[in-house]
């Protein structure tokens, strides 16, 4: 068995994924643990108890990427300034410790003209392209759906700017904290014709903002035409949809496939309102690209 050489982590809000590598790349044991929200003011306690068995034997580097260099974070990162090749993360590492060092996140003026920043897709970024070389060479947009979704315009594998949108968010807290789309005791599953029925409202109407059209999920299922298990996949059809057309009109210079950096559920879904508005989608696999790009950053380390 390969010896072990270095930690990567992607430290998201709500959750804490670690892997443990041999110096080829080689994955030799992975852990799960709280995310940075959970992980507040004992980043160092909740790393060291996930990692003393991997520790036991050497000490071990450690690379990180996301919320851990937020403000709230184990401490904090700095934002490189778009553009910028994504490259260059490497160069601008934060140090928690010794043995610890933090990616730092990007921030831009985005198509609207408003200052937008992003900790973590940097990281999947870099991964991306190690994933599909074709993405260093030309202009390319990228979609990576999430909580809060990036929209990244990249040139020769330079991120040139990028657009946030909370559609993970706003649907979150539509299902949990109103009336709109479910009541507690219904669970969230989704059924894909009600998602493709809230995808074909999101392409009506085209001049009607979004808040004139949220509550159709209640009317609906009030009035019997959406189920109350359906209605949570309309209303994300209707948000994912609404999210994808506003945001290709943005970055209408970049033609050709939109390739989506996430897990492969949203993925699919993304991928479904891409096709509706004419746009094939490549799917990256979100946790390959985060840790593709934490490989990628060590070995640029080790080379220099």
């Amino acid at each position: 068995m390969s010896a072990a050489a270095f930690i990567a982590g992607d430290w998201g809000t709500t959750n804490l994924r670690l892997r443990l590598y041999s110096a080829d790349g080689q994955v030799l044991d992975s852990r799960e643990g709280p995310g940075a929200a959970d992980s507040r003011g004992r980043f160092a306690e909740v790393f060291d108890g996930l990692t003393a068995a991997w520790r036991a034997t050497a000490p071990l580097p450690a690379l990180l990427c996301g919320m851990a260099g937020s403000t709230f974070g184990w401490v904090e990162a700095p934002y490189l300034l778009c553009p910028e090749e994504i490259d260059n993360v490497a160069g601008s590492l934060a140090r928690a410790r010794p043995d610890v060092h933090i990616v730092p996140g990007m921030r831009c003026a985005n198509p609207l003209g408003a200052p937008d920043v992003m900790r973590g897709e940097e990281t999947q970024l870099l991964g991306a392209l190690a994933l599909h070389p074709a993405l260093s060479l030309g202009r390319h947009l990228v979609c990576m759906p999430g909580t809060h979704t990036k929209w990244v315009a990249l040139h020769d594998g330079t991120a040139l700017e990028f657009l946030t949108v909370p559609t993970g968010e706003i649907f979150r807290l539509l299902c949990d904290h109103s009336v709109l789309v479910r009541d507690r005791d219904t669970p969230i599953a989704h059924q894909p014709r009600d998602f493709e029925r809230g995808l074909i409202e999101a392409g009506k109407h085209a001049g009607v903002p979004l808040l004139h059209r949220l509550f159709q999920s209640r009317s609906l299922r009030l009035d019997k035409q959406l189920s109350a298990e359906g209605a949570a996949s309309w209303m994300s059809g209707l948000l994912i949809g609404t999210d994808c057309a506003g945001a290709l009109p943005l970055f209408e210079n970049l033609g050709g496939p939109v390739y989506i950096v996430a897990a492969a559920p949203l993925a699919e879904l993304y991928a479904a309102a891409l096709a509706r508005l004419g746009r094939p989608g490549i799917r990256v696999p979100g946790e390959d690209a985060a840790f593709g790009g934490l490989v990628r950053i060590h070995t640029a380390l080790a080379e220099a």
